[in-house]
């Protein structure tokens, strides 16, 4: 009798559950009958260079990161001509990706770390008003916005619903369509407004009792994007030089000397930033340092920071000899040392970063705004930003366009002697694993084979598209668990029907050299490393152990595990980079240090350095610009030969702060151990 009620009341609950999907699709599906329309702006529109009259500001356009709640009031004039009635404006919070002579085009931003702007409840966080200052009788209408647009997700249910049923429709760009939902809308009605008319937009209004906008928890760099429909013909386009808002990081606490490799007449480069005391800069930052060179180095002995420099100030300098070499800056209160110079070697080292995300897929950052930051403040030598080529899921349109810009900025920004940008994409498979593609100088028809197309869903599809192509193929986080579909991985419990096991390609296929041993998601080379893999900082009552997102030991996944299982593969290093500013503790984020890769080289061009990847004249770091040089034989490091006796190795390590330890690893044919 027992076992019948239970049985019943399963039955109940599932045919409850039954009907209550069944009732959410039937209202979605009704719904997007009802109001189609909703989904117009669910494609990418092509870039543009036609501008809208106008002018807008933002008053403060710089606030410091991690500081709670604020108040931040953005006013617009109305250009010649005014807008008509019925016409309208809207902002939005994105990226404007520049596409050079076709124009510009908003990009949505995945983490931005700025609260969801909201003008429903006047107590709650992040509420926004709007108010009009006018000589005629024109009112605004805004459009009611709440946390989350739950009518149009449940439109976007019942739509997909019908294209998965076989309904003809266009797939969406479910980021873009989000982007239009969440922008403030604001229609003129009952006149038109005047040239000189002023539109306020008040984001965090405290008056009526809310806390205000709640700030990004690390610095981001946001676009206040105004679009004007000033013809009342339902077409808007963007005002010239629009509003940006910066989240920055905290006060000074330390300076931060970098110098650049020298060339061969000695002559380098000092970059020096003001840091807080998460090392971001402090772009406020104004003062004189003094700087301490060793002898042999020529350098003016006192830099001062203006509000211009936003706390990074370059300084050519010269040395006279080879040799090592260090610098250190002193201010009130501020101090620090420079990496290790070493000059006078036939190979010089350089420094880059190849793997970058910007808001091209997943990321923060504008590309062109990342290769300008990478060359002229962060000094680094060669860099390189990398497409998801999963984006497709969420952003069918558009790829060919950001592909054809990717390969314009190489060209734009790549100078001999002076900066590097290589080509490359990251082909995502949770299934067996991420890899970067990487495309020689001289690739006349670079093409992403991607794995959402069918040809190149598999490691051993993508092999064989790949072998028409001078790629180098480096897998990455290969110690990652790869169930990454909810926050902190709860899934990674659930028997998932997902390799253990990264998949590799075999040693006979020479486009697999090297590994990325070391990103901002951790380390791959063992499981008992001091970066084990993980996404997340959880707040404290999250279990620790939920953190964990390593392979377990003995699939391969390891880097001294592929070396056993005779593969010949160098390590490089990268940040991985997607620039979130939420927090860490809340959402998956850039966990430790961005790595490095450094590169021995002859020439700082992009033939050159890619020859010295495809050698394995390379190694990574976590961020540190260590000197390493190591030789076998007299050989350098990724060099292959047949020793007719025992090797003789040679190495030299020049750190950045006092060395605790250096090992040196060796493979027995049983196991590791440290020579």
């Amino acid at each position: 009798m027992k076992m019948k009620k239970l049985l019943k009341r399963v039955g109940m609950a599932v045919a409850g559950t039954v009907a209550a999907v069944g009732g959410v699709l039937f209202f979605g599906i009704m719904d997007y009958l009802y109001d189609p329309e909703f989904f117009r702006p669910g494609r990418k529109p092509k870039p543009s260079r036609e501008r809208a009259p106008g002018s807008a500001s933002v008053e403060p356009s710089r606030v410091r990161a991690g500081g709670g709640y604020t108040t931040v009031t953005l006013r617009f004039q109305c250009g010649p001509g005014g807008i008509s009635e019925d016409g309208g404006v809207k902002v939005g919070l994105c990226r404007l990706v520049d596409f050079g002579d076709r124009g510009i085009r908003p990009s949505f931003l995945y983490a931005h770390g700025w609260g969801l702007l909201q003008n429903r409840h006047p107590r709650l966080p992040n509420y926004f008003t709007c108010h009009l200052r006018t000589s005629g009788r024109a009112r605004l209408e805004v459009v009611s916005q709440g946390y989350f647009p739950l009518r149009g997700a449940l439109r976007l249910l019942g739509r997909e619903f019908l294209r998965r049923c076989g309904v003809r429709l266009d797939p969406l760009d479910i980021g873009y369509l989000y982007l239009e939902q969440r922008k403030i809308r604001i229609r003129v009605r009952g006149d038109r407004l005047q040239e000189g008319d002023e539109i306020t937009v008040v984001l965090g209004d405290r008056s009526r009792g809310s806390r205000g906008w709640k700030i990004p928890a690390h610095p981001c760099r946001v676009d206040l994007a105004v679009e004007v429909d000033e013809r009342a013909s339902g077409i808007y386009r963007f005002i010239v030089g629009g509003p940006v808002l910066e989240a920055v990081g905290g006060g000074a606490a330390a300076l931060r000397p970098v110098l650049s490799s020298v060339d061969g007449e000695g002559r380098g480069r000092l970059y020096l930033s003001a840091v807080d005391d998460k090392s971001e800069v402090d772009p406020t930052y104004t003062g004189n340092v003094r700087l301490l060179p060793p002898p042999g180095m020529q350098v003016p002995q006192e830099v001062s920071f203006s509000e211009e420099d936003s706390g990074v100030k370059v300084v050519p300098f010269r040395v006279s000899a080879p040799g090592v070499y260090r610098l250190r800056a002193l201010s009130e209160g501020l101090a620090g040392e420079s990496n290790p110079l070493l000059c006078g070697e036939r190979m010089r080292l350089f420094w880059g970063d190849l793997h970058v995300h910007t808001c091209l897929c997943d990321g923060n950052l504008e590309p062109r705004e990342f290769y300008r930051l990478a060359r002229d403040r962060e000094g680094l030598d060669f860099a390189a930003v990398t497409m998801h080529d999963t984006m497709e899921v969420l952003e069918p349109s558009g790829r060919e366009d950001e592909w054809r810009l990717v390969q314009e900025l190489r060209r734009e920004f790549s100078r001999p002697g002076e900066f590097v940008v290589l080509l490359g994409y990251e082909w995502s498979s949770h299934r067996y694993g991420h890899r970067g593609v990487y495309f020689a100088p001289w690739e006349d028809d670079p093409q992403i084979h991607g794995w959402l197309s069918p040809e190149s869903s598999t490691p051993q599809g993508l092999e064989e598209k790949l072998r028409r192509h001078d790629v180098l193929v480096v897998p990455h986080h290969t110690a990652w668990r790869r169930v990454f579909v909810v926050p902190f991985n709860w899934a990674k419990w659930v028997r998932m029907r997902i390799p253990l096991s990264y998949t590799w390609w075999g040693q006979e296929n020479e486009q697999q050299r090297l590994l990325e041993i070391y990103s901002m998601h951790g380390a791959s080379e063992t499981y008992g490393g001091p970066f084990p893999i993980t996404h997340g900082r959880p707040r404290g009552w999250f279990p620790r152990c939920l953190r964990d997102d390593r392979s377990p030991e003995g699939y391969g996944n390891y880097f001294q595990e592929t070396l056993a299982a005779g593969l010949r593969l160098g390590v490089v290093a990268g940040s991985d980079r997607h620039d979130y500013a939420v927090d860490e503790r809340l959402h998956p984020i850039d966990v430790y240090p961005r790595g490095l890769t450094a590169v021995w080289a002859e020439e700082l061009t992009e033939e050159e350095i890619w020859k010295a990847l495809w050698n394995r004249r390379v190694y990574g770091t976590s961020g540190a610009r260590i000197v390493l040089e190591f030789f076998a034989d007299g050989l350098p490091m990724g060099t292959e030969y047949f020793p007719l006796r025992a090797p003789r190795l040679q190495g030299r390590v020049l750190g950045t702060a006092p060395l605790r330890r250096a090992e040196l690893i060796r493979f027995d044919g049983r196991g590791f151990e440290t020579a």
